[in-house]
């Protein structure tokens, strides 16, 4: 449902409503991505894709590179001495914090519940559940739930949190991580709100949330400079009322990322008009961006360190997705980069493939 008195900031029409690399140039769906923002400054996109859609093709997001692997690293030193009774861990994926415990001495059971999970059963207290993050009634009480950047994918937070609520013994904690969004959208990148993301969140949208829902922060720390906000929450029940505010600031703050995406594109043009090899890095929604904002012309290719996604196409778009070690013959090529936390990571690996690439 589209907030109420929301007026509209941004459209692309007939967007991919997947970032999915797929074996064949497929004829993709497409719906216009739009912006809304309502007289509190909360934005959202709308219409939004069903879900069995949406995640039709995995993209693997959250799997590749140092900086994940030290995400999910200190995620697990957040929880850790609180891993204890019974434990509810949600979307984990391959990524699942259940394979990072080695001691289970104190820990009765472990659920972990998802969609595409990787059975790797280490220790007979755990256990696997193949389902969308659907919560039910039906759960006994846990002492935890947990989830990582799953927060940020939900259509209706006040049942999500309302569920979690109700599944929670008294006291339970429940303990995430999410994207730092305003830093996100402050860089300029496409994935912050999108269809994956329909709604944005600052730190004190989330903190409404939580306590409109009968939740106390306890702790909350960053992970980089702008990678990721994590929460320790406790169940309470006292419930306040919502009290959230920044029309002007969000308004601003958004039409100050539609003007990057729109000097991006700009700059691409002139190095496509100058005949310069010009790449995109990530077979994402960074480049699907970029390319319905209407590039001239047709760049070279999309590079990506994804084995998964390599040799496949960039579902909406014509350009195959290849490793960035086939810049390593190309004599000055141009990548345009926008992946936030990941820049310094991905620029030390492509100049060492090639040093005369230039970063737009």
């Amino acid at each position: 449902m589209k907030f109420k008195g929301s007026t509209r900031l941004f459209q692309i029409k007939k967007f991919p409503i997947s970032m999915a690399a797929v074996k064949k140039n497929i004829n993709p769906e497409k719906k216009d991505l739009n912006f809304w923002i309502n007289k509190k400054g909360m934005i959202q996109i709308f219409p939004r894709v069903p879900l069995k859609k949406l995640y039709k093709y995995q993209h693997n997001e959250g799997t590749i590179g140092n900086t994940w692997k030290k995400h999910h690293l200190t995620f697990f030193n957040f929880c850790k001495q609180n891993l204890k009774g019974d434990i509810l861990e949600l979307g984990g994926g391959s990524n699942s914090i259940s394979k990072l415990v080695k001691d289970f001495s104190k820990i009765n059971k472990f659920v972990c519940l998802g969609k595409n999970i990787k059975k790797e059963k280490i220790n007979n207290k755990i256990e696997y559940i193949n389902s969308f993050y659907k919560l039910k009634n039906k759960f006994e009480k846990f002492d935890i739930i947990l989830h990582s950047h799953l927060f940020e994918h939900v259509y209706d937070v006040n049942k999500f949190l309302k569920t979690i609520n109700l599944n929670l013994k008294d006291n339970g904690l429940h303990i995430f991580t999410m994207p730092n969004m305003k830093s996100w959208v402050k860089s300029g990148l496409a994935n912050a709100v999108s269809f994956e993301h329909p709604y944005y969140y600052d730190q004190e949208l989330v903190k409404n949330f939580l306590e409109f829902n009968k939740f106390k922060i306890l702790k909350k720390i960053q992970f980089g400079k702008q990678h990721s906000i994590m929460f320790k929450t406790k169940k309470v029940r006292e419930k306040r009322n919502f009290n959230y505010n920044k029309f002007k600031y969000n308004k601003k703050l958004f039409e100050q990322l539609f003007s990057k995406w729109k000097k991006d594109v700009d700059k691409i043009n002139k190095n496509i008009q100058k005949k310069k090899s010009v790449y995109l890095f990530g077979g994402h929604i960074f480049s699907q961006l970029i390319i319905y904002l209407q590039i001239d012309k047709d760049i070279k290719g999309i590079l990506d360190n994804d084995p998964k996604k390599q040799n496949k196409f960039l579902y909406g778009t014509r350009y195959k997705i290849y490793s960035p070690n086939i810049l390593k013959n190309v004599s000055n090529p141009y990548v345009y980069m926008r992946v936030g936390a990941f820049s310094n990571e991905i620029k030390d690996q492509i100049k060492k493939i090639n040093k005369r690439t230039v970063f737009i």
